[in-house]
């Protein structure tokens, strides 16, 4: 490794225990909105753990007590308002989605400690968990936008699923696709440069100069 750059991981290490490796947590959302798919999601993989208690709420029990969710209206009209709809249980953890007028979020239960963190609606762990990954998506953005929190819900980086073009942040010269994290911790994506050239290659985030990047660079000609 490159003297001066930090990989992710370091952020997250908590005293001196020992990384733990599992299978991959991967929580999402997919058609979130109340109905019969959500009914069906319930039973099959919250069942007496979270309910519908009507229309415009929900209810969580977890070890730390019972979180109760209530939507706020206006409910009939578009990018209005704020309404939840159970996602994902996995692991000890659940993710409700939550729609807040112009955003596309989620909030992540611990199911032990009963801690509820409003992150994103997809949510990717790190190997030994003690970091994840969790996307928002603004309404009209070209892109998603980042977050990395420590298992806490502490935020440890944001930032957007594109590479902005040097000097100018309202433009981005790369897209970003795949996140991953690798069994020792550290962030990759695919980035692909924007316009004719299509050029396709693994980054990584890490912290350079004081700053974190997505490393390693190359240049992308204008679209």
């Amino acid at each position: 490794m490159r003297k001066g750059w930090r990989p992710l991981l370091s952020l997250f290490l908590l005293g001196c225990l020992p990384a733990v490796h599992a299978a991959p947590l991967h929580l999402q959302c997919e058609q979130a909105a109340p109905g019969p798919a959500e009914a069906k999601r319930i039973a099959r993989l919250a069942n007496g753990v979270v309910k519908r208690d009507g229309k415009h709420a929900l209810s969580v029990h977890t070890a730390g007590g019972t979180l109760r969710l209530v939507d706020k209206p206006p409910h009939d009209e578009p990018l209005s308002g704020v309404h939840y709809t159970f996602c994902d249980r996995r692991d000890g953890f659940i993710l409700i989605a939550v729609d807040d007028e112009t955003l596309g979020t989620g909030l992540l239960v611990n199911e032990a400690s009963g801690q509820a963190s409003r992150v994103g609606h997809d949510i990717l762990f790190s190997p030994d968990r003690r970091a994840y990954l969790a996307t928002e998506q603004p309404d009209g953005m070209d892109g998603a936008r980042w977050k990395i929190h420590a298992v806490d819900g502490t935020l440890s980086w944001s930032g957007y699923s594109f590479i902005p073009r040097e000097g100018k942040e309202s433009e981005f010269t790369a897209s970003l696709d795949t996140p991953a994290w690798t069994d020792t911790g550290e962030f990759t994506a695919m980035a692909q440069c924007v316009g004719p050239s299509e050029t396709r290659w693994k980054v990584k985030l890490i912290k350079a100069k004081g700053s974190w990047q997505w490393l390693p660079k190359r240049q992308c000609p204008r679209p």
